[in-house]
């Protein structure tokens, strides 16, 4: 398995990233006037796990090529990807806008994980698409442990 990946710098994965990290960058500098989202995190052990291993899922799918895998062309899952990427920064812009509910939740936590999963997919590479899906776990496990209470009063028991 190991001998079909080659270290290969992939731009596209490069420029998925990057379009994905810029809304987190701003609100990390401009937050917003509504920012239910700064909180202190109740999920701390996951956290520290999740962000090890995104660092491993993007390195995965920046810098390994399945060889199998053919050039970046148009895609359904590639399509699928840019869409994903679309609602995830709309996602972003309704948050702006001072709109949090349980679709902004899901657009914000569910979009970037799936663009990320299609890509690695499409790209046949297993390792990123491991990472992806472990990644996607503990952004839910986080998402969900510290939002859920405030987009849907009663959801918690803590």
């Amino acid at each position: 398995m190991l001998k079909k990946y080659k270290f290969n710098l992939e731009i596209p994965a490069i420029i998925l990233f990057a379009v994905i990290l810029i809304p987190n960058l701003v609100w990390a500098i401009i937050p917003p006037a509504f920012d239910p989202l700064r909180v202190e995190s109740v999920t701390k052990g996951v956290d520290i796990a999740t962000t090890i291993i995104q660092v491993l899922m993007i390195a995965s799918l920046t810098l390994l090529t399945n060889e199998e895998a053919s050039n970046v062309k148009q895609s359904p899952l590639l399509v699928t990807t840019l869409v994903m990427v679309l609602l995830y920064i709309i996602s972003w812009v309704m948050y702006y806008a001072s709109l949090f509910n349980i679709v902004i939740l899901l657009g914000l936590v569910l979009c970037p994980c799936v663009a990320i999963i299609l890509y690695a997919i499409d790209r046949k590479n297993i390792f990123g698409l491991v990472l992806a899906s472990l990644f996607t776990i503990g952004h839910f496990i986080f998402a969900f442990a510290n939002f859920l209470c405030i987009v849907i009063p009663g959801a918690c028991v803590y």
